[in-house]
């Protein structure tokens, strides 16, 4: 006797999740962090795997060495306001690379996703005229990354090259995700009636781009922190509107935490002042004061503060920073308006202009870094808590 065949039990067919439901699911993930991993270890950090910003404050502010700021093998950001002083700073940095001898086998590549790069780098910057190049070309056309994915890939490839490079991505605000998810997020948008729906679809959208932000780091870490190479992502801060206590900073930036959780050093930049001339009667700006904060720094842990001007014709004022620096300290000395600097000019009294040129005639900048960086650790030194009893002796 043939059993009767039993009717097998189907089960529901799942419909398949639209991309807008991946992406709500995905953006509920936390990025994965397992132990640090983040650049190159602190302790391996010579002095010749510093990187030089082209700003002596920076380099002591970064790292108590008045030649060297940022550390090969790492990622490092760079937020702040519109026109603070980001790309100046940025294009300083591999201005300085490219006047080193250790830097002349590298790469220096600005990836301009902005493409707002309006400094004349002929005037400003001779030593990267011929050097700084863009990630990718189209014949004798420069292309610039439009996408995280193009900025990634692009990463990722020259990690993969022999030839070591300085990456400067300006910005990340400039790039958006793939185009398939930002179609399908405006369309949804779109077709939304409720308020709420639309606010949910731009905050999962949000968390969505951080998240791929995220992952992109995490691969770019684990190629670069080994090598000899660095990238420095630009990024613009805005307002933060969720500020409900004191302590909370009153700017949040695109691309959630990665970018700081990543980040071997992390400057942020202000715009303070700004310098004006006049002549003829007409008053025009000619430059600003800029104030930067290391927020961020694996090297020593140290948070420090510095301040420097930028001119339209002459870019970051390094030397002049140096002098004002060298006063504060009373290495220089006043009397009246004059400035005694004996380490340089002996007993004989000099305007501070005319100090400058006297510097920069003679090609003693590099003198005078050594005698910042004499300052600045002879500072740090002596506000250590030297005289405390170790606890874990």
């Amino acid at each position: 006797m043939t059993r009767p065949k039993r009717k097998r039990r189907e089960e529901p067919r799942e419909e398949p999740k639209s991309l807008t439901q991946q992406v709500e699911e995905e953006a509920k993930k936390p990025i994965e962090r397992k132990g640090d991993g983040i650049g190159p270890d602190p302790k391996t950090i010579t002095p010749d795997r510093l990187i030089p910003s082209g700003i002596t404050l920076l380099n002591c502010a970064c790292s108590d060495n008045p030649f060297g700021a940022f550390a090969k093998g790492s990622i490092n950001t760079v937020p702040g306001k519109s026109a603070s002083g980001k790309t100046a700073l940025m294009l300083t940095m591999l201005a300085a690379c490219a006047q080193t001898k250790d830097y002349d086998d590298y790469e220096l590549i600005l990836d301009d996703g902005e493409e707002a790069q309006s400094f004349d780098l002929d005037y400003l910057f001779p030593s990267l005229v011929g050097r700084l190049k863009a990630p990718r070309y189209d014949g004798e056309l420069p292309v610039h990354s439009n996408t995280i994915e193009d900025f990634e890939s692009r990463v990722l490839l020259k990690c993969d090259e022999e030839k070591s490079f300085i990456y400067v991505l300006d910005s990340l605000d400039s790039l958006s995700a793939n185009a398939e998810l930002e179609r399908e997020i405006a369309n949804a948008k779109k077709n939304a009636k409720d308020p709420d729906d639309i606010k949910s679809l731009e905050q999962s959208w949000g968390t969505e781009k951080a998240r791929i932000i995220g992952q992109t780091l995490r691969m770019v870490n684990g190629k670069i922190k080994n090598g000899d190479s660095a990238l420095f992502i630009i990024q613009q801060t805005r307002q933060n509107m969720n500020k409900i206590f004191k302590y909370q900073p009153d700017w949040v930036t695109a691309g959630g935490e990665s970018p700081f959780f990543y980040s071997f050093h992390r400057i942020y930049t202000n715009s303070i002042k700004s310098h004006t001339d006049e002549y003829k009667n007409i008053k025009h700006k000619i430059g600003g004061r800029t104030q930067v904060q290391v927020i961020k720094n694996k090297l020593n842990g140290k948070k420090r503060t510095i301040e420097f001007d930028i001119y339209e014709d002459l870019g970051i004022d390094d030397l002049a920073g140096n002098i004002d620096f060298l006063k504060t300290v009373k290495r220089i000395k006043m009397s009246g308006a004059y400035m005694i600097c004996p380490d340089l000019i002996g007993d004989e009294k000099m305007y501070r202009k005319d100090l400058i040129q006297y510097i920069e005639r003679e090609n003693l900048e590099s003198v005078v870094q050594e005698i910042v960086g004499e300052e600045w650790n002879d500072i740090e030194k002596n506000i250590r808590l030297s005289d405390r009893k170790r606890r874990f002796n």
